[in-house]
């Protein structure tokens, strides 16, 4: 559903609760839309009592998780349990894999083994974003990761501040949990 700045409200809202606290910039460039609107949907939610500031940045009140969880609820109504579930086994060894890449991210080849699972891993993010359109915003979120790691920013792997590809995953994995139901 189109909320202000045009940004879709679910989305919005599971990105704020994930992201814990967040600005307008992060909100625009997680969700892939211009600064002026992802500084609308922060102010809404502010405005509809849905988050609550601190300094520049807000998180999710009790309202916007409520909300949150009521429209996450609708949404999973709608998902093919038993799809989305195997498509959770087939992402549990990928992102084993993931784990022991990123342990040390100065490895000879690490960029080329991190391009490799990115690989077989966008099998499985093409289904569920099949099963769950909206998290389809995530395969441009690891492109553009994966962009400035194979550039030579390294912090683009891991780094916790940002969309690194390790954070990106980290969202996905909570994102494709909730989808399956665990």
């Amino acid at each position: 559903m189109a909320f202000a700045g045009n940004v879709d409200e679910l989305a919005l809202l599971q990105t704020v609760s994930l992201k814990k606290a967040v600005t307008a910039e992060v909100i625009a460039a997680h969700l892939g839309v211009g600064v002026s609107a992802g500084q609308a949907a922060y102010a809404a939610l502010i405005e509809q009592g849905k988050a609550t500031e601190t300094g520049d940045a807000i998180s999710l009140s009790d309202k916007g998780r409520s909300e949150l969880s009521d429209q996450l609820d609708a949404e999973r109504v709608s998902i093919d349990e038993d799809s989305i579930a195997e498509l959770f086994e087939q992402f549990g060894p990928l992102d084993e894999e993931l784990g022991a890449l990123l342990a040390d991210v100065e490895a000879d080849g690490f960029v080329d083994a991190l391009v490799a699972l990115d690989r077989k891993a966008q099998n499985v993010f093409d289904d569920v974003s099949a099963f769950v359109p909206r998290l389809s915003r995530y395969q441009d979120l690891f492109a553009e990761a994966l962009g400035k790691v194979k550039g030579g920013a390294l912090s683009w792997a891991t780094a916790g501040n940002i969309d690194s590809y390790a954070t990106v995953w980290n969202e996905m994995r909570a994102e494709l949990a909730g989808a399956a139901g665990r």
